[in-house]
């Protein structure tokens, strides 16, 4: 191994560190919180931000950057296993992290319309979630801060709407 790599692994090693949590909660988002699957979806993140780490020309912040790459690697991983039987059950220790069964509930049911979403209205939604700027947003999905809010009024409603269809 030479300096340079040396260098660049331990740069790459802080930055994962320092957005550790962000990347986390993405992978916990696409898979329903399935410890195993986090952790695959986890490796997939790290592994393509290692690819495009040498290509990150730092234009804009890192954790927009790091966003963007796990979005795009969660939403490829959903559809690549949204077929897929899941076959792990709701333990106790699991159910324990909710107040209540209802709740835990609400949360599945929040994730499924979620789920139904086109690619780019599912990447607005999780930006929301974890109540990203505005400008942020911007920036992650390419679009002006004025659009960013323009569709998520839009979202707001079509997951108004596919909720109250589900009732009825």
């Amino acid at each position: 191994m030479n300096q340079k790599t040396d260098t660049t692994g331990a740069a790459f090693t802080a930055m994962v560190k320092r957005n550790e949590a962000l990347i986390y909660k993405v992978c916990l988002a696409f898979t329903r919180q399935r410890r195993d699957e986090v952790q695959d979806l986890k490796q997939e993140v790290l592994c393509n931000l290692w690819r495009g780490y040498e290509g990150f020309r730092k234009e804009s912040k890192e954790s927009t950057w790091i966003y963007k790459v796990a979005l795009n690697t969660g939403l490829q991983y959903y559809h690549r296993n949204e077929r897929l039987p899941h076959t792990e059950e709701l333990t106790p220790q699991m159910a324990e992290r909710y107040v209540g069964e209802e709740d835990s509930r609400q949360l599945d049911r929040m994730y499924e319309l979620i789920h139904r979403l086109d690619d780019e209205e599912q990447k607005l939604v999780y930006l929301y979630i974890d109540k990203v700027s505005g400008k942020e947003m911007a920036e992650v999905l390419g679009i002006s801060e004025r659009n960013v809010r323009i569709r998520m009024f839009r979202v707001k409603e079509k997951l108004k709407r596919m909720a109250q269809y589900e009732k009825d």
